[in-house]
């Protein structure tokens, strides 16, 4: 599942910049302000998750099943909405 606030952000962040190395650095930063996001706003989620990391993970990153969550979160977060940014400011160009 592609969380709605990565695809906002990555077209936000796309059309807000104006350049191509903006838009590289601010999509580089969203994986980390979406990771506080999800630890605030989706607490149960995250503890249900990491518990069933926890109970059957058998390939977790440094055996743990909180940075297993996180890293999922963080790439996720990351390889949504580069792509995303990075059309968009395309097409902001193109139209432009």
């Amino acid at each position: 599942m592609i969380p709605a606030p990565n695809v906002i952000a990555g077209i936000f962040i796309g059309v807000v910049n104006d350049s191509w190395l903006t838009v590289l650095g601010v999509a580089a930063v969203w994986p980390f302000i979406f990771c506080v996001y999800v630890s605030i706003a989706h607490g149960a989620r995250r503890q249900a998750t990491v518990a069933s990391f926890a109970e059957r993970g058998r390939h977790l990153l440094m055996g743990s099943p909180v940075l297993t969550f996180y890293a999922i979160e963080f790439a996720t977060a990351l390889f949504t909405a580069l792509p995303l940014a990075l059309l968009a400011h395309a097409v902001r160009r193109l139209v432009s």
